[in-house]
């Protein structure tokens, strides 16, 4: 089990290489690490099992982009299916010094238009569930971009298929220039284009890295189904390569894949966001225990509920497993981490969200930006090796060493751990935290998959409650234990989970979800019968 309190000590590791050139260098070194997915590449013909043929697959696109004119300093926007194929593009993009800007294919067409406006005239590429998803807006692509780019063959006459080669010259940016555009994941409003360096990225992953390279076996496998154009998933790609830790990249979450992949793998890590964790719970159950050889749970975008813990942990049969949670955001890199073993899991409360260290500091400030005492809840800010290079559009970044608003609220307690308790703009006078109460009625309410607490236009509170598939929600369960929880007249709406909009890495997009039913929020006889 790796020693968290370890990364207080010793120096933050610093990157090799430009992640450009990073597959290249780490190709020559450990040219047969697996590099596995679980379903093919469609925009190279070849096939991507290891970090040598990654490589290649990485020079490949470069040569193609460059022979489609692009060059360093340009911006291309990239829309494709989620896949760990982006990351290839985004390093074949990086290795002739053009900006790539990674675009979840899951957010509302709108909002792709709107980060086009912003990026500034960008080229686009896309695949083909890319195209789709643009088809119907050609003519405003036209007024916003550069020009459309596919790298798979196409019949449609204003995207320029990206089929020919031309060799490429390598002109990485420098480790401290932008590198790479990700995006917030927009759960309280519209998403952010956030860019960040290499020496950014790795600053993201350096605690993974030194507990890696110092208490992980290299033999260890590491599967894992994100949002693959997330800054973790970038900064994951990096930590890879400069480790030489295998992976298994899942594109297709479904618990049947899942368990087949697994069963024929054996990954000894398995890191996905906690809605995907909630969906593997019924896995945990199955006898022929897929998990069985999972050592390590990972999840570094929220926290996940303590029920799904316990059952992903009793669903393991190694003796050292354990839950490893980190804090953070895609602006900051991760701030704080937390191992939960399984004895630890029956009293697991995931508002605490562990220390910090490996170049991360937190501190707690009232609204006038004055530090609070240990326990007093207050802003958290932090300063991070991970910490972004700007937003797009955005003012010029503070200094490094200043602190950054998380834009949460929180306290830290005595042992400098830290607990985190609301976002600010969700946060609800008069009651402590609502996240510790969503986490106390899904304990309480196992026959949910998911269930948020939104703030009101009112400054109220209703709950959105997602029931298993198969199962008949009781609203008068419900309330029973809403009450018994401090909220004894909340108002709830029955929704399946496939109905929620959620962003790339499936967390709920509240401030959407709270503008599709404010219209109805005042008609409870609407709310009861809304599933």
């Amino acid at each position: 089990m790796p020693d968290v309190s370890a990364l207080q000590l010793g120096t933050v590791p610093q990157p090799t290489a430009p992640l450009g050139v990073l597959p290249e260098i780490a190709a020559a070194k450990h040219p047969d690490t697996p590099f596995r997915s679980d379903l093919p590449w469609r925009t190279y013909d070849g096939p991507v099992t290891t970090f040598a043929e990654f490589a290649v697959a990485v020079e490949d696109y470069a040569d193609r982009f460059w022979a489609a004119g692009i060059r360093r300093g340009d911006t291309v926007a990239v829309v494709q299916r989620n896949h760990i194929e982006v990351e290839g593009v985004m390093c074949a993009l990086g290795r002739i010094g053009a900006l790539p800007a990674l675009l979840s294919s899951a957010m509302e067409t709108g909002e792709l238009l709107e980060c086009f406006a912003r990026l500034g005239n960008p080229y686009v590429l896309v695949d083909s569930l890319g195209l789709a998803r643009l088809a119907e807006h050609r003519h405003a692509l036209s007024l916003l971009t550069r020009s459309v780019l596919s790298l798979e063959p196409t019949d449609a006459d204003w995207v320029l298929p990206v089929q020919d080669r031309a060799p490429h010259v390598a002109a990485p940016r420098d480790e401290d220039d932008w590198f790479v555009i990700t995006h917030s994941s927009g759960t309280t409003g519209a998403p952010k284009l956030a860019a960040h360096s290499t020496r950014s990225l790795f600053g993201m992953v350096a605690p993974m890295i030194m507990i890696f390279r110092d208490q992980y076996n290299p033999a260890d496998l590491n599967a894992k189904h994100l949002s693959f154009v997330h800054a973790r998933t970038c900064a994951g790609t990096l930590a890879s390569l400069e480790t030489s830790m295998a992976s298994l990249s899942i594109a297709d979450p479904s618990p049947e894949n899942v368990k087949r992949l697994l069963l024929e793998h054996r990954p000894t890590s398995v890191e996905t966001h906690p809605n995907i964790f909630i969906q593997w719970e019924q896995l945990a159950a199955d006898p022929d225990r897929p998990f069985g050889g999972v050592e390590r749970f990972i999840s570094t975008f929220d926290a996940m509920h303590p029920r799904t813990v316990r059952t992903l942990l009793s669903a393991s049969d190694q003796p050292g497993a354990h839950y490893l949670q980190a804090y953070g955001q895609t602006e900051s890199g991760p701030i704080s981490l937390r191992v939960v073993t399984r004895d630890e899991s029956a009293h697991y409360s995931p508002r605490n969200v562990g220390h910090s260290g490996g170049g991360m500091e937190v501190r707690i400030v009232d609204e006038a930006g004055a530090p609070v005492p240990a326990g007093t809840p207050g802003r958290i800010e932090t300063r991070s090796t991970g910490r972004m290079r700007g937003y797009v559009g955005g003012p010029a970044m503070p200094p490094e060493d200043s602190w950054w608003p998380m834009g949460d609220i929180g306290r830290q307690l005595a042992d400098g751990s830290l607990e985190l308790l609301d976002r600010e703009v969700e946060h609800v006078d008069g009651v402590d935290s609502l996240l510790e109460k969503e986490d106390r009625l899904l304990e309480a309410l196992p026959e949910l998959v998911e269930l948020v607490l939104i703030k009101s236009e009112d400054g109220g509170i209703f709950a959105v409650a997602c029931p298993r598939p198969g199962s008949v929600p009781d609203r008068e369960r419900f309330h029973a234990v809403a009450a018994e929880v401090g909220l004894p007249e909340l108002t709830v709406c029955f929704w399946e989970w496939e109905a929620m909009p959620v962003t790339g890495s499936y967390k709920v997009r509240r401030a959407v979800l709270r503008q599709r039913l404010g219209s109805r929020l005042g008609r409870s006889a609407a709310l009861a019968g809304a599933r």
